[in-house]
């Protein structure tokens, strides 16, 4: 297939939750570039597919499921994929990217790559190489440690400028990027950010972007017998039974810092793509790998199935405004990568577990359904089928149904149905559809 000459702006935030953009109103903070994109793009919630480090992300770049490439257990060791960026770099375009972008570094002609966060080695990461000789290296190098260690639970604040701050740093390399993609072949600048999802506390600009007074509410300890069999921890339980609503407040505060530096920089980009003499070809693409527990059942991290850990934005934005619709199944973010795909012109792997999104912005249903009726998410040894109505989580090795909820009675999953009559009722018939989804991985599409 000739591939269109079509650019593409894909923007990822790390961690980047569904529900903190402004247009859902969950939280006390707007985010206004974001916003102005709504009106010329389809808006939807993704379900991740998996949401564990790096398995997300990879999921993101691929299209494909946790159990197809691999990567379903959180990792700190580097991980390198193929996916859409090296299927638009062989189509002729020019695939350039700034940011956490190691996975896809062998395909991308222009870069500045950045390190996770816990790295300390500035010859491997364009941030610490760049501030090595500011005055504030060896307090960030510190700040690293710290956050290391205690996540978000004991943040060390830093008195940087956003342009100081990795993100912001991420933010203005992709803005410089951006001013040299060519004008005569297809070009894709992928943008993949360190946050909001990083633990980090924001820049001392976006340290007041919500007030931590706004934040307390809804605040319940965790019940550990309950949540067991549904999360992994990402710290231990000494630090989680230690949170009060006050730590809480703090935490989402500096979280909402960050979705505030991701708003600012999606803007920055936007007005440099205004500027380019081919915006009218350029389609916008931003997304998240997964998303983040901000004090949800008590908890703080990612390794759940629970909404804030699994549900992400997705704003598909064509060069000029269409009749969009809303999705009539499930969607996941392995659509949204078969979607970035096809939008360069690609033809999709047999592999590849995504079906076309494009069908939403001429107000017409999505084709192929997707596997099962339902979107996949995994990590370890578990597995969980999101339907419209309902939520189930297996154990893998088991095969045992432990989580089993009800998405519109009870939207923040409290209620646990395994074992009672209601559940009964409808555990055989996702069963069945978790059956055909998985099946449907195994021949391909």
């Amino acid at each position: 297939m000739a591939a269109p000459h079509r650019n593409l702006l894909v923007v990822i935030g790390h961690g980047l939750r569904e529900d903190v953009l402004g247009d859902v109103g969950a939280w006390p903070m707007v985010t206004p570039n974001l916003d102005d994109l709504l009106p010329r793009a389809a808006r939807c919630s993704a379900v991740s597919a998996c949401p564990a480090d790096p398995g997300g992300l990879i999921s993101l770049l691929t299209g494909l499921h946790a159990r197809q490439h691999g990567y379903t257990l959180s990792s700190g060791k580097p991980a390198q994929c193929d996916g859409w960026p090296l299927m638009l770099a062989e189509t002729g375009a020019h695939v350039a990217g700034a940011g956490c972008v190691g996975p896809i570094l062998p395909h991308l002609a222009d870069q500045v790559s950045v390190a996770d966060p816990d790295e300390m080695d500035s010859d491997r990461c364009a941030y610490l190489s760049a501030v090595r000789d500011r005055d504030f290296f060896d307090e960030l190098l510190v700040q690293r440690r710290h956050r290391k260690r205690s996540g978000p639970m004991d943040p060390y604040p830093l008195a940087l400028d956003p342009a100081d701050d990795i993100d912001g740093f991420i933010a203005q390399q992709a803005s410089d990027l951006l001013e040299r993609m060519p004008v005569d072949r297809p070009w894709a600048l992928i943008v993949i950010f360190s946050g909001p999802g990083s633990d980090l506390p924001p820049p001392a600009m976006y340290d007041d972007a919500a007030d931590p007074v706004l934040l307390e509410g809804g605040f319940v300890p965790a019940d550990f017998t309950r949540i067991d069999a549904l999360a992994e921890l990402d710290y231990p339980r000494v630090a989680l039974q230690r949170l009060t609503p006050e730590k809480i407040a703090r935490i989402r505060a500096d979280y909402l810092g960050r979705v505030a530096l991701f708003d600012f920089a999606v803007g920055g980009l936007m007005n440099q793509l205004e500027q380019r003499g081919d915006a009218a070809r350029t389609w916008t693409v931003i997304g998240s790998d997964r998303g983040c527990l901000l004090g949800e059942h008590g908890l703080v991290g990612h390794r759940s199935f629970f909404a804030g850990a699994v549900e992400t934005p997705l704003i598909l934005a064509p060069p000029t405004p269409a009749r969009c619709g809303r999705a009539d199944t499930p969607i996941s973010t392995v659509d949204v990568a078969a979607t970035i795909a096809l939008l360069g012109g690609c033809d999709l792997t047999g592999a590849m577990a995504g079906r076309s999104l494009l069908p939403l912005l001429q107000d017409e249903p999505l084709f192929p359904a997707a596997p099962g009726g339902a979107a996949l998410c995994e990590y370890g040894q578990r597995v969980m089928l999101q339907t419209d109505g309902h939520k189930v989580v297996f154990d893998v090795e088991t095969r045992a149904a432990i989580g089993l909820f009800d998405r519109e009675r009870d939207p923040e999953q409290r209620r646990n149905l395994i074992g009672e009559a209601e559940g009964r009722n409808v555990l055989d018939a996702l069963r069945w559809r978790l059956g055909d989804a998985l099946l449907g991985l195994r021949h391909g599409h």
